[in-house]
């Protein structure tokens, strides 16, 4: 008999406990409907930024080829350049002297 009273007792308490979770979930539920709604376009615009992110580091990427490219070729003509001067020097001499 004792053990009917608690489970009655703790049914009674149970039901006394839902009503207020109902309540507390519903307020909870109209705070995340307006939060859903702002979260989705932040959502499409972070996908966005993904992908201008994704472009931007490819871009870089082509950028720094086109420098190393540029570097090299930029050595080559410096070797190139140097017996050139020197070239320039002996010419140089010679016109002085024949001058």
């Amino acid at each position: 008999m004792r053990s009917q009273i608690q489970k009655i007792s703790h049914w009674t308490l149970g039901i006394r406990l839902v009503e207020p979770l109902n309540s507390i979930n519903e307020s909870l539920n109209s705070i995340n409907e307006p939060l859903n709604s702002i979260n989705e376009p932040l959502n499409s615009i972070n996908e966005s930024l993904i992908s201008i992110n994704e472009s931007l580091i490819s871009i870089n990427e082509s950028l720094i080829s086109i420098n190393e490219s540029l570097n090299s070729i930029n050595e080559s003509l410096n070797s190139i350049n140097e017996p050139l001067n020197s070239i320039n020097e002996s010419l140089i001499s010679i016109n002085e002297f024949r001058g």
